[in-house]
């Protein structure tokens, strides 16, 4: 992920994630959100999780990762502030 200058946003630490590598394989990550092989496309598809392919293999960029926990975290706690309590 890139630092975007134009609007000011920094870049998510992967460490603050307990991602410690690089990259992980499509398996790697499905262990790492807990989540099905399903789910997974459905937010690449969707464009929420990028994915590179490196030959046959996809992989997953950890900054991209904590990207996308960050976003889930702030979408959870947008959720949660939710005045209505309304059955979901």
């Amino acid at each position: 992920m890139d630092n975007d200058k134009n609007t000011g946003v920094d870049p998510i630490d992967p460490w603050a994630f307990g991602l410690t590598k690089v990259a992980y394989a499509v398996d790697e990550t499905l262990d790492l959100l807990s989540i099905g092989r399903t789910a997974l496309y459905a937010a690449v598809k969707r464009g929420d999780l990028k994915r590179v392919k490196f030959g046959k293999k996809t992989l997953f960029y950890a900054a991209d990762l904590a990207e996308f926990l960050a976003r889930l975290r702030r979408l959870s706690e947008l959720d949660d502030g939710r005045i209505d309590h309304e059955p979901r």
